[in-house]
């Protein structure tokens, strides 16, 4: 990966056309809330500073922002200010990434009532991107379900890498 180093900057940051395609998923926004516990919080500060900075070219969907609209208002208004704090990538499902998650709760991967969970992983996936963001390690971010979540690509002609890490496993 190409990088470069700023005067007076302790950090090398990539060029902005290495910056990885993140998807972020909800987890992500909540965990920027102050009642949040501190050792997760951290972490997922630390991580949209990199986005910030060009390591991560931050993307989410419409699903993120009506899961966060659900959410009380004060928590809404926080998490939506991050959001417009980045200006991510807002992604749209499609026939694609519909018909995708499907297929991930017709396999078991993730359970029927958390089909928004399967809509992420399809929309990144059907996205072409690179790594999901999430603290969800029930049904997103843990190894079993990284491993199902590819062979459902697979058979459906996806076959590009997709990780799903916290965004403590991606610090930089």
């Amino acid at each position: 990966m190409a990088a470069r180093r700023m005067r007076g900057a302790r950090r090398i940051t990539p060029f902005p056309g290495d910056a990885q395609r993140a998807y972020v998923e909800t987890s992500v926004w909540g965990m920027t809330l102050n009642n949040q516990p501190r050792a997760l919080r951290e972490p997922t500060v630390q991580f949209l500073r990199q986005c910030a900075s060009g390591v991560f070219a931050p993307y989410i969907s419409t699903v993120v922002l009506g899961e966060i609209a659900l959410a009380p208002l004060s928590a809404a208004t926080r998490m939506v200010r991050e959001i417009n704090r980045l200006v991510p990538i807002v992604l749209e499902p499609s026939a694609q990434s519909e018909k995708l998650a499907e297929a991930y709760l017709r396999a078991g991967v993730i359970p029927a009532k958390k089909q928004d969970d399967a809509r992420h992983v399809a929309i990144a996936t059907v996205a072409g991107l690179e790594i999901v963001i999430s603290w969800n390690h029930r049904h997103l971010a843990n190894d079993r379900k990284r491993t199902l979540f590819h062979a459902v690509n697979r058979l459906a002609g996806y076959d590009q890498p997709l990780s799903i890490h916290t965004p403590f496993e991606v610090m930089q």
